[in-house]
């Protein structure tokens, strides 16, 4: 009976983070037009995530751009001069809400054409959708898995 119970309050610890992580999502999208990186980002697919820290860097960890995001969750600079590796834009939107976007080296020196805006839009779009169903029964499981255990330790507090 004892196994039994830490094996179940075991369980239950490796499923809540993966809950937790479902339920605060936040997205960067990042592009680059004429010399400049914008960014957009936002909590789920509405709310804007507003005056929250972008930091970039190169693959070596230098911090090449800082910066806020504005009202609508947006952001944007200069591309800086001798860039030779990928960028990485961290957003940071407040404690355990953070994402990434990594920009290639070929698509900060490649020339953007009209065509190219479309696709890019295509993927920020699919980032914005809905939980899709499976995130929506882990939620279901998970609430359904906490009910359980409060209902098997309230058992086994009256049966001693």
């Amino acid at each position: 009976m004892k196994i039994e119970k830490i094996l179940f309050v075991c369980l239950v610890l490796v499923l809540v983070p993966l809950n937790i992580a479902f339920a605060h999502k936040v997205i960067i999208f990042a592009w680059v037009e004429d010399g400049m990186i914008y960014s957009q980002s936002s909590f789920g697919s509405k709310r804007k995530a507003k005056n929250c820290a972008i930091k970039v860097e190169n693959e070596k960890g230098f911090i090449i751009h800082k910066g806020l995001t504005d009202q609508e969750g947006n952001h944007s600079f200069k591309i800086p001069k001798n860039i030779d590796s990928d960028l990485v834009l961290t957003l940071v939107a407040g404690t355990g809400h953070q994402a990434q976007w990594k920009i290639s080296i070929d698509e900060i020196v490649a020339k953007s054409s009209d065509k190219d805006i479309p696709t890019i839009m295509g993927k920020k779009e699919n980032l914005e959708k809905s939980p899709s169903i499976l995130k929506i029964l882990t939620g279901i499981a998970m609430i359904f898995i906490l009910a359980m255990a409060a209902k098997f330790f309230k058992k086994g507090k009256t049966l001693k």
